[in-house]
């Protein structure tokens, strides 16, 4: 087999790959965009409070 069909197996493979990927992804319900929104949010707002700088104590 030459370099040239290996090349285009594995396009169409990853290819295969990927649809199968957004299709799966496609089918979120709308409680389940909620949670990731709200978790999405949290861990936003937990990483802004780390990095906050704190007072010097006195």
């Amino acid at each position: 087999m030459s370099t040239e069909w290996m090349w285009g197996i594995g396009v169409v493979v990853l290819g295969i790959a990927i649809a199968y990927a957004l299709m799966r992804n496609r089918t979120r319900s709308a409680a389940e965009k909620r949670t990731t929104e709200t978790v999405t949010k949290e861990n936003y707002r937990a990483e802004d409070l780390q990095e906050r700088p704190r007072p010097m104590p006195e």
